[in-house]
């Protein structure tokens, strides 16, 4: 519609403008003609040709000048004669219009014009007769009046907007010469690199991301990681720069010396001092004397817990599930020789690293063995942490009232250990003793006394407290509690607490009977609550002047771990890519973990991953310390995981879930249960083997045909026996042609479930019919059996 409308209108101004081109050429010719007729009315003398006169009286003027050539040029007029000016206002004349033959043109057809086309061409010819060819000077008086007022009092024409209009497609703004252009493109200035000033030193603190740093030295980011890209390292503009050599060559590449500033570091550490260093730097005299710190150590029931209930007089051992220690316990008792601050470690070989903690902060080891079977894998873990972390030793030899005590196979064994017992002439103090009887008790307490005088242990009581976690759990009634053990200054109610990226105010204080107390001195462990989580064991505490200092220190610090976990996500994201197809073939059994405390959530977790196994993978979705929650449920039904409960009970609101959800959930109190029930679940996960056991052999004999069952094998039962239920396989020329179950099995015309070596019999199986005479027909028995991890 748009299309044939537009050509209607062009050819509709053609023939407008075709018109109007005549119309001026024939007022041309008659302005022409009427010059040339005035000298000849004012009678001036010409000599006229005869081919000129002839035609005056018959052909009209105005087509003179269209027939007259080229090379016939009118005579100029006498110089001589008197020049006669024609009348201003000459009489009109008609004249005739001389016949101008036309040219054979093919003109388009006219098409009848629409009302609404030929008002708008109509207006268009309105609007250009009203325009003036010629705008009109300014007088004397307008432009006084400008210089005066500066404006023009004829007022300012507005200028028409140069919009982009329909009718500029349409070809209808006829003589406005307004087109659409397309916006020309702005080019930026390129900034003059001569005029940036870098800068020759710079102060950075790390991390650092690639952008900060180029901003920092005025750089292009590009730059920074082209160049590391170079040197093999593949980064972003967002990612990270820890390693202060990098950092450091980056800016002597580029000619500027970076510094690393660690002010930022020396705050969050509050201080750059162990707790021994402080100790060491105090002034003599505000040192005490304070008790020893000794941790009893020693492989799984040989004694250590039943010997620590003997000092104290108590019966621990008997609350312990399984008669082992899995706890860290800290415990101080008064003796007539002096305070003694205890620490019992876990024997069993998945508490490493509680032992580790315990030996970290003691000042004595003793070293529990059997009399009866002498130094075991434990033990030797022991002896280990002692050797390494330079800790004096005592070995109890326990169990000396028992048939099969021998002392001398003990110290043989101390000494291939390079232990050599003061009995035989060497340096380790060596005490026979036995838990059961009190026998050697004594003997021990004097040795560890003796000790202690010797290694002068003190501390400064007036100073701000520091100290380690011993253990921590979440607490039914309190919420988080920590087990920590003074080191240093003494520990007071309301005191604000740092520790790794948690802070605390203590609100209440208890020892090893459960009695609430208000200070805790060097060497002692309490129990404190109001802790911000539950903070790792073996982590150091320390005072601060306020809890808003607290909370402060903690957020900056949990904002930097939370930077490291993301970067070691982000390693392990990259090591997990690189081992994708193991990951695939391997299977993995989900799980999730809650424990009383959390030492033994760690612990478990090592023990768990130390399961080797190339078919199945460990996964842990969650591990935390408390009761099993409803959250816990939902996310184990969520990702089909088993919950793991170490020494921790469900909550109430929380059962009727578990049985919605089919939730499996295995309590523990004893940590080898829990691995037997890990690998058995491994296990499970594994598809089991199909093994295919030969039983029996037939050879075909001769081929039936049925109308109703298809082509039936007559066969002899050649060896072995051939049952009903057995997995079949044709063999022809020594190569199996189908395998398949056996559909019949008949004797004669009877169906029967088995058939023995000797007998002939027919056999029918699924979906094959093309039996040939001396086939054979193998039948197997399938058993799936369970893989091993």
């Amino acid at each position: 519609m748009a299309k044939s409308l537009k050509l209607k209108v062009k050819n509709a101004q053609l023939a407008e403008a075709i018109k109007l081109n005549k119309a001026k050429k024939e007022e041309k010719e008659e302005k022409e003609a009427s010059k040339k007729k005035a000298p000849a009315k004012a009678k001036v003398e010409k000599a006229a040709t005869p081919k000129e006169a002839a035609p005056k009286e018959n052909v009209a003027p105005k087509t003179k000048p269209a027939v007259k050539s080229k090379k016939e040029t009118p005579p100029a007029p006498p110089k001589e004669e008197e020049k006669v000016t024609p009348p201003s206002k000459p009489a009109p004349k008609k004249v005739e219009k001389a016949f101008i033959p036309k040219s054979k043109t093919i003109e388009p057809k006219k098409e009848k014009k629409t009302e609404s086309e030929t008002k708008s061409v109509g207006a268009l010819k309105k609007r250009e007769k009203e325009r003036p060819e010629h705008p009109e000077p300014e007088t004397q008086e307008e432009k006084g009046f400008k210089a005066n007022f500066g404006r023009n009092p004829r007022g300012v024409q507005k200028k028409q907007d140069s919009r982009f209009d329909a009718r500029d497609r349409q070809g209808l703004r006829v003589g406005e010469e307004r087109v659409w252009r397309r916006r020309p493109r702005r080019f930026r200035p390129k900034r003059d690199e001569s005029e940036i000033i870098r800068p020759k030193e710079l102060s950075v603190r790390i991390p650092i991301t690639v952008k900060d740093l180029a901003q920092g030295m005025k750089l292009k980011a590009s730059e920074l990681i082209s160049k590391l890209f170079l040197q093999g390292v593949a980064i972003t503009i967002n990612d990270y720069l820890e390693d202060e050599t990098t950092i450091q060559l980056l800016g002597h590449e580029f000619g500027c010396e970076i510094t690393i500033d660690t002010s930022e570091e020396e705050r969050l550490r509050i201080t750059d001092e162990s707790i021994q260093e402080e100790i060491a730097k105090t002034d003599p005299e505000q040192l005490q004397g304070r008790a020893p710190i000794v941790a009893f150590m020693g492989h799984v029931d040989h004694g250590k817990t039943s010997l620590i209930d003997a000092i104290r007089k108590s019966n621990i051992a008997s609350g312990e599930a399984g008669a082992i220690t899995q706890h860290i316990g800290a415990f101080k008792c008064h003796r007539e020789h002096g305070d003694i601050t205890i620490l019992d470690t876990p024997g069993h070989e998945a508490f490493t690293l509680m032992r580790q903690r315990g030996t970290a902060v003691t000042d004595v080891i003793v070293l529990v063995v059997a009399g009866d079977e002498g130094i075991m894998p434990q033990t030797e873990e022991a002896i280990n942490l002692a050797k390494n972390s330079q800790v004096p030793m005592v070995v109890a030899i326990n169990k000396c009232d028992k048939p099969g005590f021998n002392a001398d196979n003990v110290y043989r064994q101390l000494a291939d250990h390079e232990l050599l017992p003061e009995a035989w002439g060497g340096t380790v103090i060596t005490v026979n003793c036995s838990a059961e009887s009190g026998e050697g008790v004594t003997s021990l307490l004097e040795m560890l006394a003796l000790q202690s005088e010797i290694l002068e242990l003190k501390a400064n009581p007036d100073t701000r407290a520091r100290g380690t976690v011993i253990e921590s759990q979440m607490h039914k009634g309190f919420g988080s509690v920590a087990t920590v053990l003074v080191q240093n200054g003494t520990l007071k109610l309301g005191d604000a607490l740092v520790f790794e990226d948690l802070y605390a105010r203590v609100k209440t204080m208890h020892d090893e009977h459960g009695k609430t107390v208000s200070i805790a001195a060097p060497a002692t462990p309490v129990k404190i609550t109001g802790l911000s989580g539950v903070p790792t064991a073996g982590s150091e505490f320390i005072v601060v002047d306020s809890e808003k200092e607290a909370r402060k220190l903690a957020e900056e610090r949990a904002s930097g771990e939370k930077h490291k976990k993301l970067q070691r996500g982000r390693g392990e994201l990259e090591s997990y890519m690189t081992r994708h197809q193991e990951l695939e073939v391997k299977k993995v059994v989900p799980l999730i973990l809650r424990a009383d405390v959390q030492g033994s959530v760690e612990a478990i977790k090592n023990s768990l991953l130390g399961i080797k196994s190339k078919k199945v993978e460990l996964n842990f979705i969650h591990e935390g310390v408390g009761e099993i929650s409803e959250s816990d449920v939902e996310l184990a039904a969520a990702s089909n995981a088993v919950i793991i409960g170490f020494h921790t009970q469900v909550e109430s609101h929380a059962e009727d879930l578990i049985k919605r959800k089919n939730v499996i959930i295995k309590k523990r109190d004893i940590i080898y249960q829990i691995i037997d029930d890990v690998k058995g679940l491994m296990l499970d996960s594994l598809d089991k083997v199909r093994q295919e056991t030969e039983k029996g052999t037939a050879e075909v004999k001769q081929v039936f045909k049925s109308s109703q069952l298809g082509s039936i094998a007559g066969c002899i039962v050649s060896d072995g026996t051939i049952k009903r239920d057995y997995y079949a396989k044709v063999i022809r020329e020594g190569a199996i042609i189908h395998e398949g179950d056996i559909a019949s099995l008949k004797r004669v015309k009877e169906d029967v479930k088995e058939v023995n070596k000797g007998i002939e019999c027919g056999i029918l199986l699924h979906r094959f019919s093309d039996y040939q005479e001396g086939d054979l027909i193998k039948g197997f028995e399938i058993t799936y059996v369970s893989q091993e991890l």
